[in-house]
């Protein structure tokens, strides 16, 4: 056993904490000196490339976190009927791995525990099962089908993402706890095996729905549809739920829907049309990301936030309807909508996050309303079509990159008590010919102005902004 460190615990038995071989066929010992081995340590045989089969004794009750991740020459491997637990990642990256029997005194499958298993077809799970862990299952691209057991109660986030060669799952009826996005990037999914009497889950329209909470939890990618009208009495669109379905051209709410979930139609290239209905309260982060196709929205009259990345690379869309309730437009959220040429911002918007507008190329000009406190860096930059700015607010600090490269930006009008203009500001802003400093400011970045090659600053006698005019060689005017 030369080839095996073990350490003794505290109640005599032996516990094996690294193997130092290179041999292909493990066997491991079911005693060491005497004291019978009942634990497999942490990362014990962890990235050992030349291991391929492993037979583990039965005095063995633990297997512990990622005892044999990135194992990944390892094809088999006999789990006994003692071992009650399995660490998280304890086959994480095992890609050779194709098959596994998860023996009746398992109760759990941890966090990741066979994540990337990409060999892995088949499964056999004990009915003493009770809850699979988040990620337990995910990127298992070889598992084309799964019998969940009768006793298990819940399933973790992302549990069989990207299991892409899934092709059905039965919903047993003591699951009533479904994590998000359990089966994104299931490609292949498109059949659910529930009862009719299940307490919790049922399918609508090809759809998973979580009935209890009146929930759509997963749209089948293979559905060939251009249009899907969401069941009535639909509160939430889970998160992930629409991600990447391309085929899909309009979606109809009805008026029930409250809430839409993160990413929950992210990608979905070719969508173009869907109405939100004024029962929406709650659109949360990436939901509409990179819908090209889309062109304009209105959003809901109860809408307090408009999230990040909300419609990030939207590169079609044209025009937005901002409700009077919103008061914070988070980072990125109109980012890359390049044909977007106008917006309004209405009273009541406190904050505009960092690029939240950056690379809105068509957008012409812009009003910051008087509510607004707070900036993000780079929050309009790259909008070369900007010609305008005019800021009716307080503002104290225009950030860093805020106007960077708005190559045909004309006209600023910088709001009364601004103190601050940030580094690289207006930074290749080409065409700004003119720009009055207020006499409120007290601080300018060397480089505020950058490559802005025919500006002329109007400010005033003995103010902070003439000595920095001064000092930099840049034209000025008093005013």
């Amino acid at each position: 056993m030369i080839d095996y460190l073990f350490s003794l615990r505290r109640d005599g038995k032996a516990q094996l904490d690294s193997y130092e071989g290179d041999e292909s066929i493990i066997e491991i010992p079911s005693y060491y000196e005497g004291h019978p081995v009942v634990a497999i340590a942490d990362n014990a045989f962890s990235w050992q490339s030349s291991i391929v089969s492993v037979s583990i004794p039965d005095t063995v009750t633990t297997l512990g976190e990622a005892a044999f991740s990135w194992c990944e020459s390892l094809v088999t491997i006999e789990i006994p009927n003692s071992v009650k637990t399995i660490g998280e990642w304890c086959f994480i990256g095992c890609s050779s791995l194709n098959s596994i029997t998860i023996p009746p005194s398992v109760r759990k499958i941890n966090y990741s525990t066979f994540q990337s298993c990409s060999s892995l077809s088949e499964i056999n799970l004990p009915d003493s099962l009770k809850h699979i862990g988040p990620e337990a299952f995910s990127e298992c691209s070889s598992l084309q089908h799964i019998s969940l057991p009768k006793n298990l109660q819940s399933l973790g986030d992302s549990a069989f993402a990207s299991c892409d060669s899934l092709l059905s799952i039965n919903i047993p009826d003591h699951l009533q706890d479904l994590g998000e996005s359990v089966f994104t990037g299931c490609t292949s999914l498109s059949s659910f095996s529930i009862s009719s009497s299940h307490p919790v889950f049922s399918v609508d329209h090809h759809a998973l729905v979580n009935h209890a909470e009146h929930k759509l939890i997963f749209y089948p990618y293979n559905i060939t549809d251009k249009e899907f009208i969401i069941p009535d009495g639909i509160v939430e669109i889970a998160e992930e739920t629409f991600v990447n379905r391309t085929r899909l051209e309009s979606v109809v709410f009805p008026n029930s829907v409250q809430r839409i979930g993160q990413k929950a139609f992210y990608g979905c290239k070719n969508l173009k049309s869907l109405v939100l209905p004024e029962s929406v309260v709650k659109i949360s982060s990436n939901a509409f990301h990179g819908c090209s196709m889309l062109e304009n929205i209105i959003l809901p009259p109860k809408l307090s936030a408009i999230e990040y990345s909300l419609f990030y690379a939207c590169t079609s869309l044209k025009s937005v309807s901002i409700p009077d309730s919103v008061s914070f437009i988070a980072p990125c959220a109109f980012s890359g909508c390049g044909s977007l040429s106008s917006i309004s911002l209405p009273e009541g918007i406190f904050d505009i996050g960092e690029s939240a507008f950056e690379g809105c190329r068509s957008l012409e000009s812009v009003t910051l309303p008087s509510s607004l406190k707070s900036l993000g860096s780079h929050a309009f930059g790259s909008c070369a079509m900007l010609e305008n700015v005019t800021f009716l607010s307080d503002l104290k600090s225009i950030p860093p990159l805020a106007f960077s490269r708005c190559e045909n930006l004309v006209k600023v009008v910088l709001p009364e008590g601004l103190e601050t203009i940030g580094s690289e500001a207006f930074i290749n802003c080409e065409n700004l010919l003119s720009l009055e400093l207020p006499e409120s400011i007290v601080h300018i970045e060397p480089d505020a102005f950058e490559e802005c090659r025919h500006l002329m600053l109007f400010v005033f006698p003995d103010s902070y902004a003439k000595n920095y005019a001064m000092d930099r060689d840049i034209l000025f005017s008093e005013v």
